[in-house]
């Protein structure tokens, strides 16, 4: 117990440490980048709400965003697929259709 007690007040120093090494890195790259870094950075907090939201929503309904995509993809390949066969008969019928039409011409 002593022990955790004694480690409290040095991890909060050393957080303390991190956190202005942070802010100093910070000013340092908005004065080196300007705008660009700016701009960089709100992508990423933007890419950080983005993603928080995604994760909240994905814990409140219990399901996983990138199986949703899969299942979605799937369902349409499968659609195109039905489509493509549909297709493929009703070619397949015309060809038989227009060679038996040719055919009886040609008696």
């Amino acid at each position: 117990m002593l022990l955790t007690f004694s480690l409290l007040p040095m991890l909060q120093a050393q957080s303390t440490r991190i956190k202005a090494k942070l802010a100093d890195l910070d000013r340092t790259l908005a004065s080196r980048y300007g705008d660009r870094y700016f701009q960089v950075k709100q992508q990423l907090d933007g890419t950080k709400v983005s993603y928080e939201q995604t994760r909240a929503e994905a814990e409140r309904t219990g399901t996983i965003p990138l199986e949703q995509k899969q299942e979605s993809a799937s369902r349409e390949v499968a659609k195109a697929g039905s489509s493509a066969a549909r297709t493929e008969a009703m070619l397949k019928q015309r060809l038989k259709d227009f060679w038996l039409s040719v055919k009886n011409k040609n008696l």
